[in-house]
């Protein structure tokens, strides 16, 4: 590979700080990966620093309301004028700048909507309370990733930015470098140049080709990132004071827009067909030795050679691609993936799939995150949003006055007339909590195989559960019918005495089993809860519903429950506890519409991971 030019830095989060101030509308932006407070700081205000001078810089609250982002009605001057008079919203003002998104991951849906539109099309269009207008909001935008756990930025944003920045010591230490005093005039300068030269420079075919195949080949379908990477090819060639991309530009953007977005592993190379080929063809010349040898071909007429000084121009060309482009720009990439890569991709291989949903986002008056207001009467615990109330009636304040004079009214009248339809209530946005009930089997041919996996781990689950409002519930089945041995709870000490006691052997009522868990998981529902269901045997029913033994009429009450649970499109697990997998298993998770996961040896721990990577999936993120 291509060494780095000695003038720029060689950490990619900061030179895709450069990168950013040259091309700022055309790469859109980048998300910060967990940074400190200063780190994010210090990148956002050299961002800004090397755009042109006069260049804003907006923060944006995750709980920000649509009319601060859009822009609405101007209170104190529609009141102090008596006629509407609008204000520029947040976007409105951070045109030609930029838009800083602190806990970017806990963005509201209008305010990500709004966000993805100024990305896409540079300016807004505003139609609301009275106001038709639109303004033009050409952002770079800068998202913090605070999450923990789950927590994800949502893919709408982050496929709309080109770059995703990881804060290690060397980009820590390069940033504080271009921002010191001796430097940053340099700095400035060689932005400024090179957003001047960028409209000049020439990508060949060929290597957007390239860039294509590496993307495809790392598993990267989406074609917004293909154009980002084309796109930085082209501001890293201007940077460097070049007017066409080359080799060292397509492996920079391979590296700083395709690794971050890789989902697979590029497949082992196909094997070299020329040994084959030339092994085959030996028995095949010495079968035929009594044939005349073939003429040799005509001599063509070779033409004149270039001159020295062409000739060494075009082999220090390297702005032309080769056959061997692509192989480069994928050993870019996978020397730049993030080194947990490998252990995702196998994380979210896992077979099957799973219906419904967990920790779900309800609608609430009265408490969690705020959303907004909306038109209604402060009335059953609804709270009254003073501030929305305000700016609905204002533009109608001249009007009322208007309409009160007409009517005779007495001359005095009160500051701000508010009428019924002005009133706003406060909304909110609650995450309901999940609750993982499990189903264990303590029957004979179980018994010896997952009941200690299982104790342990509702153990771990619950010792999680706090920070996350998660509640375990246990049911053992096992004999003639199921108990109920854990109700839903947070309590880790009442769990361990329960668990201890968990007994085990006699026969598997698996129909039973599955009626529990729907009971048990629509009463969860009910509670305002969110059920998962985790079932762990290994599938083998041998008593029937009505209390009879036998295998057939078992297997077949147990599918039937199975469909009358999967109606009811409860999110499940289907763990078959077996050696070696059961047949039946396989075919009751399917009619559950569970997911199927095969855990011949594995400790409380693996259980544990396996539950909590299902209620990920659940909750919408995989």
């Amino acid at each position: 590979m291509s060494s780095a030019p000695p003038d720029l830095p060689s950490s990619f989060g900061a030179r895709a700080a450069l990168l950013l101030a040259v091309d700022p509308r055309g790469l859109g932006g980048a998300v910060l990966d967990h940074p400190v407070h200063e780190q994010a700081r210090l990148f956002g205000s050299l961002v800004r620093a090397w755009l042109p001078t006069g260049a804003p810089l907006r923060r944006v609250p995750s709980s920000i309301t649509a009319d601060r982002l859009y822009g609405g009605v101007d209170l104190a001057s529609t009141l102090a004028a008596g006629r509407l008079i609008a204000e520029r919203g947040v976007l409105a003002g951070a045109d030609g700048g930029v838009l800083v998104v602190p806990m970017a991951e806990r963005l509201n849906v209008s305010a990500r909507t709004a966000v993805c539109e100024v990305l896409d099309y540079g300016e807004i269009t505003v139609q609301r309370e009275g106001i038709a207008d639109r303004h033009t909001s050409r952002v770079c935008a800068l998202l913090i990733d605070e999450s923990i756990d789950e927590e994800l930025v949502h893919p709408a944003l982050t496929d709309r930015l080109a770059f995703t920045v990881r804060f290690d010591g060397r980009t820590s230490e390069e940033l504080e470098w271009m921002a010191d005093e001796s430097e940053a005039h340099h700095f400035e300068r060689l932005v400024h140049d090179a957003r001047q030269r960028l409209a000049q420079v020439h990508v060949d075919d060929e290597w957007a080709s390239a860039l294509c195949q590496t993307a495809e080949a790392f598993g990267v379908d989406s074609v917004r990132a293909t154009l980002f990477a084309l796109r930085c090819a082209r501001a890293h060639a201007a940077l460097d004071g070049r007017l066409a991309v080359t080799e060292a530009d397509a492996e920079k953007a391979a590296a700083l827009v395709l690794a971050p977005r890789a989902t697979r592993l590029p497949p082992p190379p196909p094997p070299e067909p020329d040994e084959e080929k030339g092994d085959d063809q030996q028995p095949q010349e010495q079968d035929a030795p009594d044939q005349p040898p073939e003429p040799p071909p005509p001599q063509l007429e070779q033409p004149p050679e270039p001159p020295e000084s062409e000739q060494k121009d075009t082999d220090d060309d390297s702005t032309q691609p080769t056959p061997e482009s692509g192989e480069l720009l994928r050993d870019a990439v996978q020397a730049a993936l993030p080194p947990n890569l490998l252990a995702q991709l196998l994380q979210n291989s896992t077979a099957g799939s799973m219906q419904g949903r967990v920790g779900e986002e309800t609608p609430n008056m009265l408490r969690g995150r705020p959303r907004g207001a909306r038109s209604g009467l402060p009335r059953g615990g609804a709270r009254l949003h003073l501030l929305e109330t305000l700016r609905a009636a204002a533009p109608w304040q001249r009007v009322r006055e208007s309409a009160e004079r007409a009517k005779g009214g007495s001359g005095t009248r009160p500051r701000v007339a508010v009428r019924r339809e002005d009133f706003r209530i406060r909304r909110f946005i609650e995450k309901t909590g999940t609750t993982v009930i499990f189903v264990v089997d303590a029957s004979g041919s179980s018994a010896l195989y997952r009941l200690a996996e299982a104790k342990g781990a509702v153990e771990l689950l619950l010792a999680e559960s706090y920070a996350r409002r998660d509640r375990v519930s246990l049911v053992a089945f096992r004999g003639q019918g199921t108990e109920l041995l854990l109700p839903p709870t947070r309590a880790l000490a009442r769990a361990k005495k329960v668990l201890a006691a968990l007994p085990g052997g006699g026969g598997t009522p698996m129909a039973h089993a599955i009626d529990a868990a729907l009971a048990q998981s629509l009463a969860t529902r009910r509670a305002g809860s969110a059920p998962l269901v985790v079932m762990m045997t290994d599938g083998r029913a041998n008593i029937a519903r009505d209390g009879t033994p036998g295998r057939k009429q078992a297997e077949a009450d147990a599918v039937a429950a199975g469909a009358r649970f999967a109606a009811q499109h409860i999110p499940a697990m289907f763990v078959d506890t077996s050696p070696r997998g059961e047949v039946v298993a396989r075919r009751l998770a399917e009619s559950m519409k569970a997911r199927y996961i095969l855990l011949p040896s594995a400790d409380a721990k693996a259980l544990g991971g396996l539950v909590r990577t299902a209620m990920q999936m659940a909750e919408g993120g995989a």
